[in-house]
């Protein structure tokens, strides 16, 4: 097991094959490879000053030519790091670089080390800057880390030896070559730790987005069952209304049907009339089949949440289809007024925006004693910037403090033997209003009534926020 676990810390390429870890590992390459231009030039100014503070009694000319191509070679890194070629292999460019910025410094400190003795005592920090920076913005492995390190440490004694045997240096120092090889193994067991965390972190990400789907759909299952609910409550009222414009319908048919008979055997004086009254009965026809019409496609634009599609529609109308399915519900217990102002289209899911109307709605309905006084709800709507706002206030028993504080947090309530769900309509309605760029607020005092007040955004920040939901 400690073998295994071993080889995985060492050997984590695997973990690559998923295609969005893969994907992430390639963009955070090429922020590193951004990251290693930009510290090789920032280092280099910073180690000028360093030399200058320190006293190194080389030319002023020297020091600015040391530093003008470091500059030089960070600038050309920057501009490699913005070509399509690079983006696809910035990981292996982004640990070029560091070997490329390294190899200036070895030669530097190497090559001037018999003049100036305290050139390459800046070296190690040079090192370690490179080390740091290849193990922090670059996302490598711990063995390509340690091939990192062994690299730095051939480049460093095959260029002091160089210069040495040309009698310009004074040959690779043991305590260099040691304490890069240590720096070596410290930055592959900290690459180790850094490349998990890497991966620990997208993997709770993928984890965290599966959850929110998964809540969501709970969430419309949740509104789809309360809707479901509502609608069963409905059916009687509406069956009401459904069976005038059939009976109307039925009776026109059978109308019809006599007229022309008689019409076979009738005067040519009496034809006239039955023609005359055929027209009014086909009439009567028209006018129940666009009634019933109209209640069918309200009900199927109330009920299929599930076929969400996005468009641009004017809120007033889901509101008066709305309110056209509550009306049985008021009967007898409240007065809806509606008092809608001109709006701009919005871009929404119109069946779940129309489940959400309906929940503030029967809330509403709901909140109405209906025995001390008569219930009123009131539904206005109006244009507010680049939103738009309904706001459905009732005079009902209002919500007390405690209540109205955890209005929106879903939980569970016990009645005898009974579990029920508890403020998931407002929970699912807040998230659906949420996902299409609005927010809902409520406003409520016990014993006077509530106010609830939902904005939705409009034009292209509506289209933009119903697109990412």
């Amino acid at each position: 097991m400690t073998v295994q676990r071993f080889r995985e810390v060492l050997l984590p390429g695997g973990a690559e094959k998923d295609e969005g870890f893969r994907l992430e590992i390639e963009r955070l390459s090429r922020v590193g490879l951004r990251v290693a231009g930009k510290v090789t030039i920032g280092v280099s100014v910073v180690f000028l000053i360093a030399r200058l503070i320190m006293g190194i009694e080389t030319p002023l000319w020297t020091e600015l030519l040391h530093t003008s191509t470091f500059v030089a070679y960070g600038a050309f890194v920057l501009i490699i790091a913005r070509t399509k070629w690079a983006r696809a292999h910035a990981r292996g460019l982004a640990a070029a670089a560091g070997l490329g910025a390294a190899a200036l410094a070895t030669s530097v400190s190497a090559w001037s080390s018999n003049a100036t003795p305290l050139a390459d005592e800046l070296l190690p920090g040079e090192i370690t800057m490179v080390m740091l920076v290849g193990v922090a913005a670059v996302p490598l492995r711990p063995l390509q880390t340690t091939a990192f390190g062994l690299g730095l440490t051939l480049i460093y004694v095959g260029t002091c030896i160089t210069a040495r045997s040309t009698g310009f240096g004074t040959g690779p120092k043991s305590t260099y070559v040691l304490f890069t090889l240590t720096l070596t193994v410290l930055s592959t067991a900290l690459t180790s730790v850094v490349y998990e965390q890497r991966l620990r972190s997208y993997r709770m990400h993928k984890e965290s987005l599966r959850t929110a789907e998964e809540l969501r759909q709970a969430q419309s299952r949740v509104l789809l069952s309360e809707n479901a609910a509502s609608l069963g409550r409905l059916a009687a009222a509406l069956s009401h209304e459904l069976n005038s414009p059939i009976g109307a319908l039925s009776s026109a048919v059978d109308t019809l049907l006599l007229l022309a008979s008689r019409q076979a055997v009738s005067s040519p004086s009496e034809q006239q009339r039955l023609v005359l009254l055929q027209n009014e009965v086909r009439k009567t026809i028209q006018d129940s089949a666009r009634r019933l019409a109209e209640i069918a496609a309200r009900m199927q634009r109330f009920t299929n949440l599930d076929k969400a599609e996005a468009k641009r529609v004017d809120l007033n109308h889901l509101i008066a289809d709305v309110a056209e399915l509550l009306k049985p519900n008021l009967q007898g217990k409240a007065t809806l007024e509606l008092k809608l102002e001109p709006l701009p289209a919005v871009w929404c899911r119109p069946q779940q925006i129309s489940a959400v109307l309906h929940n503030l709605l029967t809330n509403a309905v709901n909140a109405i004693d209906g025995e001390n006084r008569a219930g009123e709800i009131v539904l206005r709507t109006r244009a507010s910037n680049s939103h738009v706002e309904v706001e459905v206030t009732d005079n009902g028993s209002g919500l007390p403090p405690e209540a109205l504080e955890n209005i929106f947090d879903p939980g569970f309530r016990v009645t005898g033997d009974r579990v029920s769900t508890g403020n998931w309509g407002m929970f699912s309605s807040r998230q659906i209003v949420r996902e299409h760029g609005g927010e809902i607020s409520i406003v409520s005092t016990a014993g006077r009534g509530t106010s609830v007040k939902m904005s939705l955004p409009c034009g292209d920040c509506a289209e933009a926020s119903v697109a990412g939901a």
